[in-house]
């Protein structure tokens, strides 16, 4: 049987850090809304096992209860309901193992399985959020060169047609009209503009 190593935790407000559990919290919702957006649901078949009993033993216990109101009187019938929870409730109890100590072991290497589980779908959620943010500095990187480069050829362009066209007169701010200039439209240095390139 494969043990897992436990980690040990002294009391965390003796440290001073009541708000790591809140934080905690707060992270476990946040990964379980993410959950349900994304509409992940575990295929682990023990999972589904588990819910086809739950769902069944509901629907024979509230069929039994319906059939014994029917039929009994109600000082009858309340004791009648009450020895047969009590005896569904030890059948439940042993179904399958032979005592209960097996159906507890058992149900603790179920949720240890389950916790390895999530843990390894929450490093994967983390890792495509990675993923995801990389990209899109990638793309917010490659828009900035496009720009930069955009504006150096206009500039180059500008100037080898300023230089092919010597004769025209040289006006302030590449040739901009006065109504531009008076909105506040100016020629841009590239050399001095900052740009981000992450």
């Amino acid at each position: 049987m494969d043990t897992l190593q436990q980690i040990n935790v002294k009391s965390v407000s003796s440290l001073g850090c009541d708000r790591l559990e809140v934080a905690t919290d707060d992270h476990l919702r946040n990964l379980k809304e993410l959950a349900e957006r994304l509409r992940l649901q575990t295929r682990r078949p023990s999972y589904h096992e588990w819910k086809a009993q739950v769902e069944a033993s509901k629907s024979t216990v509230l069929s039994q209860s319906e059939e014994q109101e029917q039929t009994d009187g109600p000082e009858r019938n309340d004791h009648v309901l009450h020895l047969n929870e009590e005896c569904s409730l030890t059948s439940r109890k042993l179904k399958g193992f032979g005592n209960i100590d097996e159906a507890l072991s058992w149900l603790r290497k179920e949720l240890e399985e389950m916790r390895v589980q999530d843990q390894q779908l929450a490093r994967q959620l983390m890792r495509l959020r990675g993923d995801i943010n990389k990209l899109k500095i990638e793309q917010t990187c490659h828009l900035h060169r496009r720009m930069l480069n955009d504006a150096t050829f206009g500039l180059e362009e500008h100037d080898e047609l300023s230089d092919l066209l010597c004769d025209s007169p040289v006006t302030p701010g590449f040739g901009l009209s006065a109504p531009l200039r008076l909105i506040g439209v100016t020629k841009m240095n590239i050399n001095t503009r900052r740009f981000s390139l992450c």
